[in-house]
């Protein structure tokens, strides 16, 4: 019963967006649609009529009274013809458009969830490319559903035409029943095979996009392995083609068993007419009424079993729509909204975070406090959790056990879209909008994207104003080569990337997480003290947090707070200089790195 309701109300939803695409359209298909459907039983009984009416009148006044009559069935079988294709090609606009409007919704909701772990579970891709996928066959779902009722109604309508002919022929009606069996039971094979490999659909078409990407070029020509990406997609589109031809096969047998059915039916029929019109009881445009009503019997079981079939195909489509649309309305239900200023801070209690496909934790119980307007360094291997720790904070990852608290108060109770709009920065993975440079900087903080001083200042911030000088048309140009662009080094997105992580001036959390590697020593030194006024800036605002995640001592030496994450918690903290003092975890490393810029005697490479 509920599963009734939500889809009831997935087609009024529906209804509506076909309502605003396009009124006029919805009226007129709807008009021509009803027209279209019932003009075929018309065209059959005026058959009849005329056939019946051809042997009764035409001794008696000749043929000229048949002009009329079949002028009329002339007419109605070339308006119903003509009415046809004028409802298919309206009603495929009118899908479009409505098409158009779901693909925009189903991204929409996508995009409107706050966090990203969903993003690295395989389930949760598999079910948006399904929605996506089926943004089309949803589209039609409420024709489709309409199509397959008429449908329905008109079999019902012919069935009792022939019924008025003879009783017996209502068996007919019956042999129908197995051909929609057994059809739907091999459709419903078909659907579950197409779900079961959608992962594998959505590795194919990685795989293949792989050999597109101008980013993996470099990688895939030098080591030769584009063919063997090629070939891998190739054998994963042979695998889901075989499943699907294997449900298609299965499905066909069942469907021809059914059709098998209805044929016998049709010739018992047909020879139980035949055997009445030569015995005299019936007249021979019974005879024409029950081969035409034959003949609109075989294509409204065609109509019925493929409007059937697309309104199945919707509905699954419909599952998938309902459970991403409830799945990002579920962060609408938080309403508290972030403060406008830290005063204590961010603590961190007894957090452990576990990937949802990882054996061990990458963090557990760790406790600690990042004060407020403080700068806090963290430090640690690679693979000590710290670009995941940095996740937590910015609300993008839950923690699995602990809490997250924001000046007393649980970062989960906080409303995320909230807790992002007041955090900025730049992670390692940076991303290369290929925009405008204005665009490209600007969409740090929507709020200012069409404020040119304020883009400028981010731009000089980030220590990028010399290389926006150079480009062809300064803020306008547009960035990369897939649209026609201008392309650029690694070092010079990066400085886009942290002019775009400026942009918000009074921020609560501001995140440096390691996005310098393609940056000199030098260079990220200057950079970071850059990004260390900006955030001493917004400390004193707003009591701004700020985290430091690098390589480089020399930079997170700039740290009030220095914490070393190792073995999942933290190891040591402290400033730079009571860790160098205390000669534990932190003092190695930085021992280590500091022997590595060394020159040794003689000019040898440190590193051999």
């Amino acid at each position: 019963m509920r599963r009734a309701r939500r889809n009831i109300a997935v087609l009024a939803h529906l209804a509506a967006l076909s309502w605003r695409v396009s009124r006029a359209g919805s009226i007129v298909t709807a008009v021509v649609f009803l027209a279209v459907s019932f003009g075929s039983v018309g065209v059959a009984q005026s058959q009849r009529w005329l056939i019946d009416g051809l042997e009764a009148n035409a001794d008696d006044r000749g043929l000229t009274w048949l002009i009329i009559p079949v002028a009329v069935v002339a007419f109605a079988q070339v308006a119903s013809t003509i009415a046809t294709r004028v409802a298919a090609h309206l009603r495929v606009n009118l899908v479009h458009k409505v098409q158009a409007e779901l693909s925009e919704e189903v991204y929409g909701y996508v995009a409107r969830v706050p966090s990203i772990e969903h993003l690295e579970r395989s389930a949760y891709l598999d079910r948006v490319y399904l929605a996506a996928k089926g943004s089309g066959a949803l589209a039609s779902y409420g024709w489709s559903i309409a199509e397959t009722g008429v449908c329905t109604l008109m079999l019902g309508l012919s069935v009792w035409l022939l019924a008025l002919v003879h009783p017996a022929l209502l068996l007919l009606g019956l042999t129908t029943l197995p051909l929609m069996l057994l059809a739907s039971r091999g459709q419903s094979a078909l659907r579950r095979v197409i779900d079961a490999h959608a992962e594998a659909t959505r590795l194919e078409t990685h795989l293949h996009g792989l050999c597109l990407d101008a980013d993996a070029a470099e990688e895939i020509r030098i080591s030769g392995s584009g063919p063997e990406l090629s070939a891998r997609a190739d054998r994963l589109w042979g695998e889901v083609t075989e499943a699907q031809r294997g449900a298609l096969m299965r499905g066909t047998l069942l469907e021809a068993g059914g059709w098998l059915c209805y044929l016998l039916g049709l010739a018992g029929g047909l020879a139980l007419v035949a055997g009445e019109v030569i015995a005299g009881r019936i007249g021979t445009g019974a005879l024409v009424l029950v081969v035409s009503l034959a003949l609109q019997l075989r294509t409204q079981l065609w109509m019925l079993r493929d409007n059937y079939a697309r309104a199945a195909e919707a509905g699954r489509a419909a599952r998938h729509y309902r459970w991403l649309r409830d799945y990002a309305q579920g962060f609408d239900d938080t309403e508290t909204p972030a403060p406008q200023r830290l005063a204590d801070g961010i603590t961190l209690e007894n957090v452990a975070f576990r990937y949802a496909d990882g054996d061990a934790p990458v963090l557990s119980s760790l406790t600690a406090h990042l004060p407020a307007g403080s700068v806090v360094g963290l430090v640690g291997v690679n693979g000590a959790g710290k670009s995941t720790l940095v996740k937590l904070l910015a609300g993008l990852y839950q923690p699995s056990s602990g809490r997250v608290l924001v000046d007393g108060q649980p970062l989960s109770a906080i409303d995320p879209r909230s807790w992002a709009a007041v955090s900025c920065g730049v992670f390692q993975d940076f991303a290369r909008f290929q925009l405008p440079v204005r665009e490209s900087v600007g969409v740090g903080d929507l709020s200012a994207l069409d404020d040119t001083p304020a883009i400028t200042r981010a731009v000089a911030a980030a220590g990028a104003a010399r290389l926006v000088g150079t480009l062809p048309e300064g803020l306008d140009t547009r960035l990369g080569t897939i649209f026609g662009g201008v392309d650029l080094s690694g070092g010079q997105w990066q400085r886009l990337a942290l002019a775009r992580g400026m942009m918000r001036t009074a921020p609560l959390l501001l995140i440096l997480d390691e996005p310098t590697a393609a940056l000199d020593p030098q260079s990220e030194h200057d950079l970071f003290e850059n990004f260390a006024r900006h955030a001493r800036e917004a400390a004193a605002r707003t009591g701004a947090v700020t985290v430091l995640v690098s390589h480089r001592f020399s930079t997170v030496s700039m740290a009030d707070h220095v914490l070393v994450i190792a073995d999942g918690g933290i190891a040591e903290s402290g400033s730079h200089q009571d860790l160098l003092e205390s000669g534990g975890r932190y003092a190695r490393l930085y021992t280590t790195q500091a022997q590595a810029y060394e020159v040794r005697p003689g000019g040898g490479d440190p590193s051999t």
